[in-house]
């Protein structure tokens, strides 16, 4: 498994459940404790997660968990004029950027080309992020993390990838990292 990969589910789980432990990772990863030990301190670097004995508690807060179709409502109107914004989402990402795109100033940056395509606005500036075409539709893989490094965003919206897609879940964690404030659609 790729590092980076694996740390992104390591971050997940510690999201999701408040927490984890390097017994329980090196079961689930089949990887030495001192290879979890790294990874966890990594992490730590990044400021996503605190180091505690015998494992790790996230940082961040968690994500703000937005509902289907009322919640995209709600997540546009998080999206003010001059804002840089992430968005990523098989589903519910073009619909979100639809919403947004009349927002004046906007910047979006994006690894899916139905997001681009929805932002139509003479004002808005859109980043299409390349990469390896994903089964989800997304554009993922080390060349479009390595063009997120440099990119400051106030708001990522990520819709949570099901579908065992690991390069699109490892980009939009790397989309995530980016933000200030982290939503999920």
């Amino acid at each position: 498994m790729i590092i980076e990969m694996r740390r992104a589910e390591i971050l997940a789980a510690a999201r999701q459940r408040g927490g984890v432990g390097l017994q329980e990772l090196s079961r689930r990863f089949h990887v030495s404790i001192p290879t979890i030990r790294r990874d966890l301190s990594a992490l730590a670097e990044r400021g996503l997660l605190r180091r505690v004995h015998g494992g790790a508690v996230p940082l961040a807060p968690p994500p703000i968990p937005v509902p289907d179709t009322a919640g995209l409502q709600a997540a546009a109107a998080l999206v003010q004029p001059g804002m840089a914004i992430g968005v990523s989402g098989r589903r519910l990402g073009p619909r979100l950027a639809a919403l947004v795109a009349g927002v004046p100033a906007l910047t979006v940056v994006t690894p899916m080309l139905a997001v681009a395509r929805a932002i139509r606005a003479e004002s808005a500036t859109v980043l299409l992020i390349g990469g390896v075409r994903t089964p989800s539709g997304s554009h993922a893989g080390p060349l479009a993390e390595l063009a997120l490094r440099d990119v400051h965003l106030d708001i990522a919206f990520v819709e949570p990838v099901v579908s065992g897609d690991l390069l699109a879940a490892a980009t939009d964690l790397a989309l995530l990292h980016r933000a200030r404030r982290r939503v999920f659609l």
